[in-house]
């Protein structure tokens, strides 16, 4: 089984392009879920609100992931020592999660394991990657997608300030996408690069995949995407 890994700018498209290689026959194993759902895990709510006082706990005493972010996403020393406790938590419970998930998709005969994990270069899942593919965009896209979701041009930098740069994923990974045109260019993008791998796959050279060098791929339609 090959384990691709995925990265991305924040509101680039990686959770369009997920989505859509999951839709192809890749096992998404999504970082950012498996951690959503131990942060309902009663001995982690305890542990953070011990940390963090009740203010992060919704009126159902879940964790209120609003009042959490404002704690950990930031430049300041205080919110990087609360970012670092958070991931003290969850991170080590994730892994071991998305450990299993890997093996029950090699014991299901899946040929393919998408690896979608924010900090993917900085936790160095990128070692456990048979290749890694970045999609990105501009500023402007990414800044109209990001108010889709409730983020302002202030949200979106304190988000980007927490990960790697880009130009730096970008140099890391084995094929980079743009997404500044449609949606339908992006899948057709990966459709194609889809077929690429599954050829590589049946030649049964799928562990050679993380010796290929870099190859950059763009959508070329002018559109703006709707991603």
């Amino acid at each position: 089984m090959l384990i691709l890994g995925i990265v991305g700018s924040p509101a680039g498209g990686k959770s369009s392009a997920a989505e859509f290689l999951a839709s192809l026959g890749a096992e998404w194993i999504n970082a950012d879920l498996i951690a959503r759902q131990f942060l309902g895990r009663p001995d982690v709510v305890a542990t953070l609100s011990a940390r963090f006082g009740d203010g992060i706990l919704a009126p159902d005493g879940a964790i209120d992931r609003s009042a959490l972010a404002d704690l950990v996403f930031g430049n300041d020393s205080v919110k990087r020592e609360n970012l670092a406790f958070l991931e003290s938590v969850l991170h080590p419970l994730t892994r071991q999660e998305i450990q299993r998930r890997i093996a029950e998709a090699a014991d299901h005969g899946k040929k393919v394991a998408l690896l979608d994990v924010p900090l993917l270069f900085e936790s160095g899942w990128d070692r456990s990657c048979d290749q890694i593919w970045c999609v990105d965009a501009t500023r402007d896209n990414r800044l109209r997608r990001s108010r889709k979701r409730g983020w302002d041009a202030e949200e979106l930098d304190r988000r980007e300030a927490n990960q790697m740069p880009i130009e730096t994923k970008c140099r890391l990974s084995n094929l980079v996408m743009r997404n500044d045109a449609t949606l339908d260019a992006l899948h057709q993008n990966l459709r194609l690069q889809w077929a690429h791998l599954a050829r590589m796959i049946s030649r049964g050279d799928a562990k050679t995949a993380a010796n290929s060098p870099p190859a950059k791929r763009h959508c070329t339609s002018d559109r703006e995407t709707n991603s």
